[in-house]
């Protein structure tokens, strides 16, 4: 009875991992497709957009967060399924899942940092990009920066949200 609790705790937590990832991810994404200049092709193409842009800050809060730097909300959540692969007695877990964490964590830092090296000489105001900015944006995106920022107040509460639809 014991292995099936335990099971059914990991799934909770995983969902919510998932979920969290998801949001940070989506919001990545809809930040990307709102540039719709037809010259940004490669990582070295975001130089253009210089470090002060707003979605620069966008992107940069979104990768940090889906990479696991703490205070973020990606960062508990992946805290939160260390702890539970420990009280679950599921040890072996743990090497594979902290190779995917640093290996996933170089890459979003080498993402980073691509995005924000930019020079005074490549600089390129915001009149000169395409971009198109919905209503729709401004909104998923101050609240998704809300919860990405602020999230680990919530995150118990978003546990029994799980808990209730499972149960």
């Amino acid at each position: 009875m014991t292995f099936a609790s335990d099971v059914y705790e990991i799934l909770i937590v995983l969902w919510v991992y998932m979920f969290i990832y998801n949001i940070s991810l989506f919001t990545l994404f809809f930040t990307l497709f709102q540039l719709t200049n037809l010259e940004t092709k490669t990582l070295f193409s975001f130089a253009d957009l210089g470090s002060s842009n707003l979605f620069t800050k966008i992107l940069s809060l979104t990768m940090l967060s889906m990479a696991g730097v703490p205070p973020l909300w990606g960062f508990f959540t992946k805290i939160l399924i260390f702890v539970v692969l420990a009280n679950s007695n599921f040890f072996f877990l743990f090497v594979p899942f902290f190779t995917v964490l640093m290996v996933s964590l170089y890459f979003y830092m080498q993402n980073l940092r691509f995005l924000n090296s930019t020079h005074l000489t490549d600089f390129v105001t915001i009149s000169d990009l395409q971009v198109r900015i919905t209503p729709s944006y401004y909104v998923f995106i101050f609240a998704s920066l809300f919860f990405i920022i602020f999230g680990s107040f919530f995150t118990e509460d978003l546990f029994l949200l799980f808990y209730w639809l499972l149960v």
